[in-house]
């Protein structure tokens, strides 16, 4: 691996889920993640927006390896990780972490969050339970959570605590990646700014890659050196964060970007604002998925998908009339 080449890469991502019938709706197949592909570089933090439902979440556990994809691979240090040996499989599920959406489902009421923390420790490596306990104890303090809060359980915290609590437990193998799945969205305001301050302090203290799951583009831009915006399963622009704020090149990042007070200052005066609601991932629209919702649709949209393709030399984008539309 170069030092061009990413510590973690998805390829040709494809997952789709078999939905039973309801007394509501009828049984049928829905696509998560269409045809992704996806790049974490060594120290970057990869951004990952997009309205719910459109498979962000899907993507992140598939990129972590708790969720195989039907097909498309995924690369951990320019190997597939179908290809490694068991030793090196292990390696991986160590160095790869991922912090989870909720932590008030997250986390096993019936354990002390010292159990918590030190359980991935307990799974990889041998160690006495003095040991143990210190490393977790340890992990605690760094993340703001005291050592006598060892033996006390889940429903004693705070949302924001347990989410601290969620982050000491992806930090306790010290890893080299972490995916952090919407780590912010069920927290009260005046508790994200927290949370995401310690998660940009342990970025740097441990020399961490991050890939950042989240629907608020505020926080992506605070935190992300590259962002991509998935609609419907797909990814339709990837660009460095700095560029996509200052000139996005898709209709879909105009509008997620003009709903954010405070964040589309010198963009176009003319915006989008979406009033529709996201297609349902078991009926994907014909040619570009976005032209339903889409103020600058044509004929082709309706009939032709547009390619992911480059539009400068950092910036990609999936749209028939990108150079029309943003023209600079």
């Amino acid at each position: 691996m170069t030092n061009n080449s990413p510590i973690l890469s998805g390829t040709n991502l494809f997952k789709q889920f078999k939905i039973k019938s309801t007394p509501a709706s009828p049984a049928g197949i829905l696509t998560a993640v269409d045809d992704v592909c996806l790049d974490l570089f060594k120290g970057e933090t990869h951004g990952i927006a997009g309205e719910s439902g459109c498979g962000k979440s899907t993507l992140g556990k598939i990129m972590a390896g708790l969720l195989p994809a039907d097909s498309g691979q995924i690369n951990y240090l320019g190997t597939s990780i179908s290809a490694l040996s068991k030793a090196d499989q292990h390696l991986f599920r160590r160095q790869t972490q991922m912090i989870f959406q909720d932590p008030f489902s997250s986390l096993n009421p019936r354990m002390r969050v010292g159990d918590i923390i030190a359980e991935p420790l307990l799974i990889s490596e041998k160690q006495s339970a003095s040991s143990l306990r210190s490393n977790a104890e340890e992990i605690m303090q760094t993340v703001g959570l005291a050592a006598g809060q060892y033996n006390r359980f889940p429903h004693e915290f705070s949302g924001g605590q347990r989410q601290r609590i969620g982050i000491a437990r992806a930090l306790a193998t010290s890893p080299k990646i972490i995916i952090a799945d919407e780590p912010v969205s069920s927290l009260d305001i005046s508790i994200q700014a927290q949370i995401i301050n310690l998660l940009q302090n342990m970025k740097f203290t441990y020399s961490l890659s991050l890939i950042m799951i989240s629907h608020d583009l505020s926080v992506l831009r605070h935190m992300c050196d590259r962002v991509s915006i998935m609609y419907l399963g797909t990814i339709v622009e990837s660009a460095p964060a700095a560029d996509l704020f200052k000139r996005c090149l898709h209709p879909y990042t105009e509008a997620l970007i003009a709903s954010i007070p405070g964040v589309n200052r010198g963009q176009r005066q003319n915006k989008i604002i979406l009033t529709d609601d996201i297609p349902s991932p078991l009926a994907i629209p014909t040619g570009c998925r976005f032209h339903p919702r889409c103020h600058y649709a044509k004929d082709i949209c309706r009939h032709e998908s547009p390619l992911l393709e480059n539009k400068s030399l950092t910036h990609r984008a999936a749209c028939h009339f990108s150079s029309d539309i943003f023209h600079s």
